[in-house]
């Protein structure tokens, strides 16, 4: 283990004020409010792919953060942060992702700083970048009307041009969580083919919006399609598609419905571009029904293994997050030896300036709570 991290894991909790909006707010923003929280509850962490070498990028002490990813110059990583607080105190991603912003930092733990500016009705959030380029697309908006959007940033993480928008059909209602590469973008919606909604990942081209077409239809693990009867869609989720690095398959996270034989939690599903009715759920042979088990976040680390976060709830007080690697046909499931006493949220692999495999993770520190 990391000889730093190993000290901030065994030190006494430490109980900080800060007077805070945002972690970097001057001390002196009257708009901002006394806190009372726990030192480093939430943290931005670098480390190898086999979970080795661990380096701490950012902490904050109530700010949850997510969505890292890393630049295509490797120097800097953004990632989605909050500003929405519970009754801890804490802005965390269980207030939902209201009033959302993307910041960058620097792998080293320099210069953070804001790229997109929160609102207190929108989303902004999901930042991905697009291939080797300094352009990252992300999704905006209030829920009502969420939209794609793509922003070009020069090399110190500044807006380079105005963000523009990448346009969805109409029919498609509730876009969420897009993905792109340099030609194609993947995203969950629904849409309604007559007698009520089905959520579905759909694939587009990136340039223009054409070529659209649908990869899954929301079933049960029987595989019957479900049907909503309104836009909520309560009864079935199918979110963060990722294709893969030769773009031939998308993995995506689906929950069904929690009740009766076909339940179960988050599972991830691989489904071939070319043929979308193979699509393969390469979870259930190690969760099965159990709904307190869950598979989420998957990323591809080469175009037949994915690395993941799993949740697993044994109560209300008790959740466990850890991180495992998997192919895309559910064999050779390893988890990751990472630090104890951090649950480990969205993990993001990727190969730094020196040819190194490398992932960064949002943790948060196990029973470091805002008072």
């Amino acid at each position: 283990m990391n000889k730093k991290l190993l000290l901030i894991i065994c030190m006494p909790l430490v109980v900080l004020f800060y007077t805070n909006c945002n972690e970097s707010s001057p001390k002196s923003d009257p708009e901002c409010t006394t806190l009372l929280c726990s030192a480093s509850k939430y943290s931005l962490m670098v480390a190898d792919l086999k979970g080795s070498n661990v380096n701490i990028v950012k902490t904050s002490s109530y700010q949850d953060m997510t969505h890292p990813r890393v630049s295509s110059d490797k120097n800097w990583l953004a990632y989605t942060t909050y500003n929405n607080k519970n009754s801890s105190g804490c802005a965390s991603l269980d207030q939902g992702y209201l009033n959302t912003e993307i910041r960058a930092v620097k792998i080293s733990g320099a210069n953070d700083k804001r790229i997109i500016e929160p609102s207190p009705t929108d989303f902004n959030t999901n930042n991905y970048w697009i291939g080797a380029t300094n352009e990252f697309t992300f999704l905006s908006g209030p829920v009502s009307s969420l939209k794609f959007y793509r922003a070009t940033v020069d090399s110190n993480m500044d807006l380079a041009l105005a963000p523009t928008q990448i346009a969805v059909i109409g029919t498609i209602t509730v876009p969420m969580d897009p993905q792109a590469n340099t030609t194609k973008i993947v995203f969950p919606g629904l849409y309604d083919p007559g007698g009520g909604f089905i959520k579905s990942i759909f694939m587009m081209n990136l340039s223009d919006s054409s070529n659209l077409v649908g990869l899954s239809v929301g079933r049960d693990h029987a595989g019957t399609p479900i049907i909503c009867a309104d836009a909520d869609c309560l009864n079935i989720m199918e979110n963060d598609p990722k294709i893969s690095p030769d773009g031939t398959k998308v993995a995506f996270m689906r929950q069904a419905p929690s009740s009766g034989d076909n339940g179960f939690g988050w599972h991830i599903f691989v489904v071939p571009v070319a043929s979308p009715q193979n699509e393969v759920d390469i979870s259930y042979s190690h969760l099965g029904s159990d709904i307190l088990k869950n598979d989420v976040l998957p990323e591809w680390i080469d175009n037949d293994t994915l690395i993941f976060s799993t949740i697993e709830i044994a109560s209300a007080s008790s959740i466990a997050k850890n991180v495992y690697t998997m192919k895309t046909d559910g064999t050779q499931r390893l988890k990751v030896s990472l630090p104890d006493g951090f649950r480990y949220a969205d993990v993001y692999p990727f190969t730094d300036a020196s040819g190194n495999q490398k992932m960064i993770l949002s943790a948060e520190k196990i029973d470091a709570t805002c008072f």
